[in-house]
Protein backbone atom coordinates (compact mmCIF):
# COMPACT_ATOMS: atom_id res chain seq x y z
CA UNK A 1 0.00 0.00 0.00
CA UNK A 2 1.62 3.09 -1.05
CA UNK A 3 1.90 6.51 1.08
CA UNK A 4 -1.04 7.77 -1.10
CA UNK A 5 -3.71 5.32 -0.55
CA UNK A 6 -3.71 6.15 3.32
CA UNK A 7 -6.39 8.29 4.42
CA UNK A 8 -5.62 11.52 5.84
CA UNK A 9 -7.88 11.86 8.82
CA UNK A 10 -7.52 15.94 9.13
CA UNK A 11 -9.32 16.18 5.85
CA UNK A 12 -12.23 14.26 6.55
CA UNK A 13 -13.46 16.62 9.56
CA UNK A 14 -17.10 15.76 9.71
CA UNK A 15 -16.11 11.94 10.54
CA UNK A 16 -14.09 13.65 13.71
CA UNK A 17 -17.20 15.65 14.66
CA UNK A 18 -19.40 13.19 14.21
CA UNK A 19 -16.83 11.10 16.81
CA UNK A 20 -16.85 13.68 18.82
CA UNK A 21 -20.91 14.07 19.73
CA UNK A 22 -20.70 10.41 20.04
CA UNK A 23 -18.01 10.40 22.26
CA UNK A 24 -20.00 13.95 24.64
CA UNK A 25 -23.64 11.41 24.13
CA UNK A 26 -21.68 8.06 26.15
CA UNK A 27 -20.08 10.38 28.39
CA UNK A 28 -23.62 11.73 28.98
CA UNK A 29 -25.33 8.42 29.47
CA UNK A 30 -22.84 7.65 31.90
CA UNK A 31 -23.12 10.27 34.22
CA UNK A 32 -27.13 9.94 34.26
CA UNK A 33 -26.88 5.89 34.85
CA UNK A 34 -24.68 7.04 37.97
CA UNK A 35 -26.88 9.91 39.24
CA UNK A 36 -29.98 7.97 38.67
CA UNK A 37 -27.94 4.70 40.56
CA UNK A 38 -26.91 7.10 43.66
CA UNK A 39 -30.68 8.72 44.38
CA UNK A 40 -31.97 5.33 44.48
CA UNK A 41 -29.21 3.94 46.83
CA UNK A 42 -30.83 5.63 50.19
CA UNK A 43 -30.30 4.40 53.56
CA UNK A 44 -33.10 2.25 55.20
CA UNK A 45 -35.01 4.75 57.50
CA UNK A 46 -34.65 2.23 60.65
CA UNK A 47 -31.45 0.35 61.27
CA UNK A 48 -32.21 -2.54 64.06
CA UNK A 49 -29.55 -2.23 66.55
CA UNK A 50 -28.70 -5.64 68.48
CA UNK A 51 -29.33 -5.72 72.01
CA UNK A 52 -27.02 -5.67 74.57
CA UNK A 53 -27.59 -9.18 75.61
CA UNK A 54 -26.58 -10.66 72.45
CA UNK A 55 -22.89 -12.93 72.77
CA UNK A 56 -19.43 -11.53 72.39
CA UNK A 57 -17.79 -12.92 69.79
CA UNK A 58 -15.05 -14.73 70.93
CA UNK A 59 -11.91 -15.18 68.50
CA UNK A 60 -8.68 -17.39 69.02
CA UNK A 61 -5.90 -17.51 67.53
CA UNK A 62 -3.19 -20.10 66.55
CA UNK A 63 0.39 -20.82 66.67
CA UNK A 64 1.90 -20.40 63.10
CA UNK A 65 4.53 -22.70 62.04
CA UNK A 66 7.14 -21.55 59.12
CA UNK A 67 9.27 -24.34 57.73
CA UNK A 68 12.44 -23.47 56.11
CA UNK A 69 14.39 -25.62 53.62
CA UNK A 70 18.00 -25.06 53.11
CA UNK A 71 19.23 -24.42 49.53
CA UNK A 72 20.79 -27.52 47.70
CA UNK A 73 24.65 -27.05 46.20
CA UNK A 74 25.11 -27.86 42.53
CA UNK A 75 26.64 -30.99 41.31
CA UNK A 76 27.43 -32.08 37.81
CA UNK A 77 28.31 -35.17 36.88
CA UNK A 78 31.15 -33.96 33.81
CA UNK A 79 34.58 -33.21 34.77
CA UNK A 80 35.16 -29.77 33.36
CA UNK A 81 38.88 -28.87 33.57
CA UNK A 82 40.01 -25.25 33.27
CA UNK A 83 42.10 -25.50 30.24
CA UNK A 84 44.91 -22.86 29.36
CA UNK A 85 44.45 -20.95 26.02
CA UNK A 86 46.86 -21.50 23.24
CA UNK A 87 50.24 -20.79 23.67
CA UNK A 88 51.31 -18.06 20.39
CA UNK A 89 54.31 -19.51 18.32
CA UNK A 90 57.30 -17.14 18.74
CA UNK A 91 57.55 -14.63 15.62
CA UNK A 92 60.21 -15.39 13.11
CA UNK A 93 63.47 -13.72 13.13
CA UNK A 94 64.33 -10.78 11.17
CA UNK A 95 67.16 -11.57 8.75
CA UNK A 96 69.56 -9.35 8.40
CA UNK A 97 68.70 -7.97 4.87
CA UNK A 98 65.34 -7.06 5.83
CA UNK A 99 61.55 -9.11 6.38
CA UNK A 100 61.56 -12.71 5.28
CA UNK A 101 60.27 -13.15 1.96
Amino acid sequence: MADDDEPIWADQQSLMVGAGVAVLILVAVLVYAVIRTSDSSKVPETVSVPSSSATPSTYTTSSTTTTSYSMPSVETSESNPVVPPPVAPPPAPLTPGGPPR
